[in-house]
């Protein structure tokens, strides 16, 4: 089985089509050139800009340079074949041609200048590099890339898109790519050849370079291109997750999915006969347990951290298992569900599916490709969102185009370029139909063009054929998925009931279709409410394939907060509802009856909520833009103890929350903590009964500077955990007054909170104040949390 590709896809469905246009409108308003002036200064080369672009993509300060023009290389590759007017992908292929070219000069150049490290290609020096793989680096060449390996994995992807993308099109610059990215992949096996330390290398984020790693040894049969992959692989973590361990608590979510692409990707490049044999006997042995790993992994996410939606996360990080009510609403609910994370377990679920053919895997897709993909983007500009809330009274925030660059404006960019990649599978003579929008697709090989009309607001899908050309068709067979949000469905060839057999998701016609022939499927789609396996009474709506979110108005809809590394994130207007207040006892049990559906015309469906005490209308999330909302909402009784207990419950953590100046409880080694400007020797970040933690070892210390205002007194709070009581540390405030620190028993529980009062003359003028941890020990205690409080 394979997916019919989307140069013979034309989108008609006109949110969809919306969506891919302006993301093409997108990648042209950017140039290839301005991404290649830090690649050019690297090589030693002349810019052909006189800046480069900014935001993560900077050089000034803490950045990701490089991983945009990756992602941007990939999305011009994806929109050359989704994109069907001749100028704009002529457009589109000047720019892929430019970014080659660009960087086969630059490999060539740095080549001359180094020639001992032939093939790199980069945005920044080697140094960045060295330093993760914990070599020593003098001041001056230190680089100020969080993350060189995820940098560098997005412009080898790239290329090998372009690769795939032009080859038989447009040929010299197909094979350049190629060429490059096998340089490059050269330059890695020698570096890993060389490597200290494996394990410390791989504590800093990687993106997915197994992956391509994996998928170029694929293209040139370089055995040095298959071992260069496997100093990628984290074997360790695969056999626990093969075992069905769920050690993700704690695990940066993007981080450790596409680990696991990798790991469905090694799997799947040795089925072939002629790369198995380039296995020795003991990794054909442990082939199979990459498989299994990835299909655990896939499991834990989807069960037991996945909200509706189909996204996960909080904070960018898995928590405990089925958290979910916690992670958005006593956590951080702004935070939820990076939309990077939903991009790549796409990747994973489709990789799986073609491995399985195991429907769940398409059930999940569908899920995710309408509630977490379509609803990431503003059908205005087409800009893209980091993070999406769960919660109620949250906005959406979408990147700026052209000085933030996020990784999840990168994924983004790669989303909207293949909207059309898995509407359709073919095998043998079978098309199988996976989703339904309206579309249009030409089947060459059997001289049919096959149009899909689907009426999305009535459930009905409608095929229509016709021949390509004056030859004669071939049979053709249709196979239709069956949802598994709709009750019952009814399916009708040229008017009449269809004879079908129903296999593996898929209801099979039993006789072709030609010239001239109409196939019609009708669904039954139906109201359902979920909930947060961590309480109950956390509830959001679906209809069909849609998730509902009530509307709860315009206040304050342009405003935002900042997180991370130039991150901006969706606000909570407090005032707004976020309970539904029902007035008659039973509402849970007759939900549907509650839910009046109603006509508007800026929505596909909308349902007017009856007997609550606040007056909400719901439509698909995917379609909410422009307003607050929220998806889920905590569903009570009027009056009743419960409700009084839920809003006594939020009262109290709210005022726990208005306290906070500032916090810190993500000790991640990227955006968070180098959003305190952390400084370290000797150091590691870690994970603990579902918290990150950081702590320094012998002679070691680390740092941070936070900034907030208060003109009173204030409170330092530290959080350790229980087996660390007995341990000391120094604190330094402001590199001067030394305070040592000792982890004193505290109340049961796995995590003790010691506070620590200070006045405000510890807070400088501008409002910033920094911490030293120092060991005087072996090791510090682990530091779970910093947070100042107000008095």
């Amino acid at each position: 089985m394979k997916s019919i590709q989307t140069n013979l896809i034309t989108i008609t469905d006109s949110y969809v089509k919306r969506a891919q246009d302006l993301l093409v409108q997108y990648l042209l308003s950017l140039k290839s050139e301005k991404f290649l002036f830090e690649v050019y200064k690297i090589a030693g080369l002349q810019p052909l800009t006189n800046e480069g672009y900014q935001g993560w993509e900077r050089s000034n300060e803490i950045n990701f340079r490089g991983h945009f023009f990756g992602h941007y290389m990939s999305a011009l590759a994806l929109a050359y074949h989704a994109e069907k007017r001749s100028p704009l992908k002529d457009q589109l292929i000047k720019e892929m041609q430019v970014a080659v070219a660009g960087l086969a000069q630059a490999q060539e150049n740095y080549a001359l200048n180094h020639p001992e490290s032939a093939g790199y290609i980069s945005a920044f020096r080697e140094s960045a590099l060295d330093e993760v793989e914990g070599k020593s680096v003098l001041p001056e060449d230190k680089e100020n890339v969080l993350v060189p390996w995820y940098n560098l994995h997005k412009i080898l992807a790239g290329l090998l898109d372009i690769y795939k993308s032009l080859k038989g099109i447009k040929e010299d610059t197909s094979q350049l790519a190629l060429e490059v990215a096998s340089q490059f992949g050269d330059y890695i096996y020698h570096r890993m050849m060389q490597l200290p330390d494996k394990k410390r290398m791989l504590q800093i984020e990687y993106g997915g370079m197994n992956d391509a790693l994996y998928h170029l040894f694929e293209l040139t049969k370089k055995k040095e291109h298959m071992i260069a992959a496997t100093y990628f692989d984290e074997d360790e973590l695969f056999e626990k997750l093969a075992n069905n361990e769920n050690i993700l608590p704690g695990r940066h979510a993007n981080t450790t999915i596409p680990k696991l692409i990798g790991a469905s990707k090694k799997y799947q490049v040795f089925q072939d006969s002629e790369l198995h044999s380039f296995l020795s006997d003991e990794e054909k042995e442990k082939r199979q347990t990459y498989f299994e790993a990835a299909k655990n992994f896939w499991e834990i996410v989807v069960n037991e951290h996945t909200y509706c939606t189909g996204g996960n996360s909080q904070s960018e990080h898995f928590q405990e298992p089925n958290s979910l009510y916690y992670d958005a609403e006593v956590r951080k609910g702004d935070c939820t569900c990076e939309t990077c994370n939903t991009h790549n377990m796409l990747k994973l679920t489709r990789n799986l599916y073609f491995l399985t053919k195991d429907p769940k895997y398409l059930d999940y897709y569908e899920r995710t490709y309408i509630n977490a993909i379509l609803a990431s983007q503003n059908p205005e500009n087409g800009m893209m969102m980091y993070f999406q809330p769960m919660g109620a009274g949250y906005n959406k925030v979408y990147n700026r185009p052209y000085d933030e660059f996020w990784c999840c404006t990168g994924t983004g960019v790669e989303s909207f370029a293949k909207l059309a990649d898995t509407y359709y599978f073919q095998e043998n003579d079978y098309v199988f139909v996976n989703l339904y929008f309206s579309n249009e697709v030409s089947l060459p090989d059997h001289n049919i063009h096959l149009v899909q009309d689907t009426d999305r607001k009535k459930s009905i899908a409608t095929f229509t054929t016709s021949t390509m050309s004056e030859e004669p068709s071939k049979p053709l067979y249709l196979a239709l998925k069956i949802p598994t949000w709709t009750d019952e469905f009814e399916l009708l060839h040229n008017g009449v009931l269809a004879d079908y057999e129903l296999k593996d998701g898929f209801a099979y016609l039993k006789r072709a279709v030609g010239k001239n022939e109409t196939v019609v499927i009708k669904f039954a789609p139906y109201l359902k409410l979920v909930s947060t396996k961590d309480n109950p009474n956390y509830v959001a709506f679906e209809y069909g394939p849609y998730v509902l979110a009530g509307g709860l108005g315009t206040q304050h809809i342009e405003t935002d907060n900042p997180n991370g590394i130039l991150v901006r994130v969706g606000t909570k207007e407090r005032l707004l509802p976020d309970t539904l207040m029902t007035t008659t006892d039973d509402w849970p049990v007759h939900f549907k009856d509650q839910m009046q559906p109603i006509e508007r015309e800026d929505k596909l469906i909308a349902f007017q909520v009856k007997n609550v005490k606040d007056n909400i209308i719901f439509s698909p999330y995917y379609e909410m833009h422009g307003e607050r909302y929220g998806i889920y909402f905590n569903l009570l009784e009027a009056d009743s103890k419960e409700a009084q207990d839920a809003i006594s419950q939020k009262e109290e953590w709210l005022r726990e929350k208005e306290r906070i100046l500032v916090e810190l409880h993500n000790f991640d080694d990227n955006n968070s903590e180098h959003a305190k400007k952390v400084d370290y020797q000797v150091s590691k970040v870690d994970a603990f009964w579902g918290r990150r933690y950081r702590k320094a070892f012998k002679d070691g210390w680390f740092s941070y500077e936070f900034r907030f205002q208060t003109n009173d007194d204030f409170y330092l709070q530290l959080d350790f955990h229980q087996k660390d009581v007995g341990k000391s540390m120094e604190l330094l405030l402001n590199d001067q007054e030394i305070r040592t620190i000792t982890v004193q028993e505290g109340p049961d529980g796995e995590f003790i909170s010691q506070k620590f009062l200070l006045d405000n003359t510890y807070l400088s003028y501008e409002g910033s104040m920094k911490l030293t941890f120092k060991s005087i020990e072996n090791e510090t205690p682990r530091v779970f949390g910093i947070t100042f409080l107000k008095s």
